[in-house]
């Protein structure tokens, strides 16, 4: 799902983010069963009824992942105007020969992502992780 060499800041950022979102969930970092949880929580899409599978034909480049990003958060905005919530999990593509075989997606496409849709459950803490700083992050040329 990520890349293998995948460095400083962004490595960071990335254990950052998953410490709290799994500590919201009851899922300590030094939880010996945390792989296992977490891989479950996925699995079963964090409770959503409904999974939604993105596919682009194989032939597309970065540009047209890129397209299909864009397009997903408008889908997920739309699903937020109709009172569901959604999120985007690119755990899927681990197994992306099961979805594939499962939905019977043709072989010449391929498993971008994966959107759990559902309801918000009541109850559960609104987690909001922390997010870099722009300046950390955007870079204004010509300005």
């Amino acid at each position: 799902m990520y890349p293998a060499d995948l460095t400083s800041p962004y490595l960071d950022r990335f254990s950052a983010a998953a410490t709290q979102r799994y500590a919201a969930l009851g899922i300590e970092r030094d939880d010996p069963e945390r792989p296992k949880k977490i891989a479950t929580l996925n699995a079963e899409a964090f409770g959503a009824p409904v999974v939604l599978f993105c596919y682009l034909d194989r032939a597309m480049g970065p540009g047209q992942w890129g397209d299909a990003g864009m397009y997903l958060q408008t889908v997920m905005l739309l699903l937020r105007a109709e009172g569901l919530h959604s999120c985007p999990q690119v755990m899927w593509t681990m197994y992306r020969k099961s979805v594939t075989q499962t939905v019977g997606a043709d072989d010449g496409l391929a498993l971008f992502c994966g959107v759990a849709v559902g309801f918000e459950r009541e109850g559960v803490p609104h987690l909001r992780t922390g997010r870099a700083d722009m300046t950390e992050t955007v870079s204004f040329i010509g300005v």
